[in-house]
């Protein structure tokens, strides 16, 4: 799985938290990507068995998918969690939780958690 491919996913969910139905349009509007480059990446997602498409070209997260974006979701609110309670403001704590998420690898995020959790 590659980082680029967490962000997509990651952008999938917190579209559906908006919206009934997701489909590549939205995530070249949302991200501001070209056409051609969100395609290739559900081209990957679907290959990796992460996402399926709908007829109507609606994005569903299959169970892997699901237990991908789950676990980003998951380090995500950990970090944001941390950096607000170290007096970040929540804004800058999501945005800085985010991008930790998706540089960090698992080994040291599994030592951070460790290390900052009671």
């Amino acid at each position: 799985m590659t980082k680029t491919l967490d962000r997509y996913l990651y952008t999938v969910q917190i579209l559906k938290g908006q919206y009934h139905c997701v489909r590549a349009i939205d995530l070249v509007h949302y991200l501001g990507f070209s056409k051609p480059t969100v395609s290739s990446a559900i081209r990957q997602m679907r290959e990796q068995n992460l996402i399926e498409v709908e007829p109507d070209g609606n994005l569903l997260f299959t169970p892997e998918g699901e237990e991908r974006v789950l676990l980003l979701s998951q380090r995500i609110c950990f970090f944001q969690q941390k950096l607000t309670e170290a007096g970040v403001d929540p804004e800058t704590a999501l945005k800085d939780a985010v991008s930790f998420s998706w540089e960090m690898s698992e080994a040291s995020f599994n030592a951070f958690q460790g290390m900052l959790s009671p």
